[in-house]
C-alpha cells in the first residue's frame, strides 16, 4: 500500500463513520455557546499579538471549522505562538520537545461546567515529558510567557489538566531511510494528497534557533489536520485541541545524521486529560501510525 492511500483510507473511514453517526452528532452549535469562549480567545490573541517576543505561528478555531466539513463538537479555539529563544533553549536539550512547541493556549467551552475556560500546558509537563535537566532560567521564561498570554483573564477562568505526567512520554518516534529534505518532502507530499488535509503551518525550529547564536540540527515541525475527522474525534472532548489537534508531527536529525520522525500517541494524550477514546481517535491514531510508517520506508 502507497502513502498516499494509506491516509486516504484513514480520511475514508473516517468519513464513513460521519455518515453513519447518529443524528445529534450533526446538530450545530449555537451562536450563543461561541460568545464566552470567544471572548476569552481574542483576550489571549490580543496579549500574544502585541508582545514584541513572541510571533503567532497560527490559530485554529477547531469548532467552526469542523461545522464547515460536517461535523459538530463544542467550541474551541487554539492559539500557537513561538518565543524562538526559549524553544531553543529547550530543544538543544532534548529535539523530542519540539513536539510541544511552539507555545500553545486553547479557549475551549469546558464540558464540566458549561463555562468557558482557557488551558495551556506547564513547564512542569514538558520538563517531565522530556526529561529536560533543571534549568531556572528556562522554567522562569516559559511561565512568564504563559502568564503574559493569560494576563487579565480571571483564574477561575483557567482550567488545569488532571495530571503533568505522560504514561511512556505518549511519543511515537520513527526513523526514516532518506534524508532530512526527502523525509520532509515525503511526509508533506502525503499529507497535500489528501482533499480534507489542511497545512496549517511548519516550523522550522533550527533556522529560528540560529537567529539567536544557537546551533541545532534540522529540526521542523508540521501541524496539519482534517477539520471533519478531526472534530468528530473532539466532540466529547474539546481539550484535545490544544495538544492532539492539528497534528504535529516532528521531523528532526541526530547528531549522527540519521533522520527521525516523532509525533503524539493521540490515545496517550486522551489517557493523560482522563477522557474517555471513541472510535474516531482510535482510527486516526491506528492509521496515522501506518501511513507515516509507509511515508517513511517503514512497511
Amino acid at each position: 500500500m502507497t502513502p498516499r492511500l494509506g491516509l486516504r483510507r484513514l480520511f475514508l473511514i473516517c468519513v464513513l463513520f460521519l455518515a453513519t453517526a447518529c443524528s445529534r452528532d450533526n446538530e450545530s452549535i449555537s451562536e450563543s455557546r461561541y460568545v464566552e469562549p470567544d471572548r476569552l480567545y481574542q483576550a489571549l490573541a490580543n496579549n500574544v499579538r502585541t508582545n514584541p517576543e513572541f510571533e503567532v505561528i497560527v490559530d485554529i478555531d477547531h469548532s467552526r471549522r469542523a461545522a464547515e466539513a460536517g461535523s459538530s463538537m463544542p467550541p474551541a479555539h487554539v492559539l500557537i505562538w513561538s518565543d524562538p529563544e526559549l524553544e531553543a533553549a529547550i530543544l538543544r536539550n532534548n529535539p523530542r520537545a519540539g513536539v510541544d512547541l511552539p507555545l500553545r493556549a486553547l479557549a475551549f467551552e469546558d464540558q464540566s461546567t458549561g463555562r468557558a475556560a482557557v488551558i495551556t500546558n506547564t513547564y512542569d509537563y514538558v520538563a517531565r515529558r522530556y526529561s529536560l535537566p533543571e534549568d531556572a532560567g528556562v522554567r522562569t521564561r516559559y511561565e512568564a510567557a504563559i502568564a503574559k498570554a493569560v494576563r487579565g483573564i480571571p483564574d477561575s477562568s483557567v482550567a488545569r489538566f488532571p495530571s503533568d505526567a505522560m504514561p511512556d512520554a505518549g511519543l511515537v518516534t520513527l526513523q526514516s531511510t532518506h534524508d532530512f529534505e526527502a523525509t520532509e518532502r515525503r511526509i508533506q507530499g502525503t499529507i497535500d494528497a489528501q482533499s480534507d488535509a489542511v497545512t496549517f503551518a511548519r516550523v522550522d525550529f533550527a533556522a529560528r534557533a540560529k537567529e539567536h547564536g544557537v546551533v541545532l540540527n534540522p529540526t521542523a515541525l508540521i501541524l496539519f489536520g482534517a477539520p471533519g475527522p478531526g472534530g468528530k474525534a473532539m466532540e466529547s472532548a474539546p481539550t484535545m485541541g490544544l495538544d492532539a489537534f492539528c497534528q504535529k508531527i516532528l521531523i528532526w536529525q541526530d547528531n549522527s545524521g540519521t533522520v527521525h520522525v516523532t509525533f503524539n500517541d493521540l490515545l496517550a494524550l486522551a489517557d493523560r486529560q482522563k477522557i474517555s477514546v471513541g472510535l474516531p481517535l482510535r482510527l486516526i491514531n491506528r492509521r496515522l501510525k501506518k501511513t507515516l510508517s509507509e511515508a517513511l520506508g517503514n512497511p
